[in-house]
């Protein structure tokens, strides 16, 4: 097995490990099983339970694909500890990187509209134009996104120039969308908090 398969299989056993640890916390039970058996038990269970001749984890892949580095990474910080997830940006500069980055990008990106012309998603296969924006944002963002997130985009960096994904595109490196529309939801979450107060 190469490493872009061993990264799909395991990424989807960490997103549903992620997904009983926060089924666990909104019960109240986080407390009621080790944290190791939270991790080590889904994620087996996926990787090993077989349906039909394929293990779970390959169904999984199939239905929702492979997350990026940054989501698991994000995962894997949920799951060491939810508190070690790294902060979103101040809600003023969440809600601006939701209208004029995040929502563009979800769009370009993954719904493409017929009234585009270009295809941004074809950029990544020539990464020097993402990796320039993606530089730049970090300069303009290091102060107030924090280290973990460049931290995070860094880790991406390094996994895509190692081949570690199935994609030869850097934006599924970077972003997918579960980690757009989540970036989204707390950006208007941070709008609408500003609105109420």
């Amino acid at each position: 097995m190469n490493v872009p398969a061993m990264y799909g299989l395991v990424a989807q056993g960490v997103i549903v490990a992620a997904l009983v640890r926060a089924l666990r916390l909104s019960l109240g039970r986080a407390s009621a099983a080790p944290r190791a058996a939270e991790l080590w038990l889904p994620l087996l269970l996926v990787l090993l339970a077989p349906v039909e001749g394929v293990s779970l984890a390959g169904h999984l892949r199939g239905l929702w694909g492979d997350p990026s580095v940054v989501s698991l990474g994000a995962l894997l910080l949920f799951l060491r500890r939810p508190a070690a997830l790294p902060a979103w940006p101040h809600r003023y500069t969440c809600a601006l990187l939701t209208l004029l980055v995040t929502l563009p990008l979800h769009f370009t990106l993954f719904l493409p509209m017929p009234m585009v012309t270009w295809d941004l998603y074809a950029l990544g296969l020539e990464p020097w134009p993402v990796l320039a924006a993606v530089a730049m944002a970090a300069i303009m963002l290091r102060h107030r996104a924090g280290g973990p997130w460049t931290a995070l985009v860094g880790m991406a960096l390094l996994a895509y120039a190692l081949g570690v994904m199935e994609s030869d595109n850097l934006w599924d490196y970077l972003v997918d969308p579960v980690l757009l529309l989540a970036i989204a939801f707390a950006g208007f979450t941070g709008i609408w908090t500003s609105l109420h107060r």
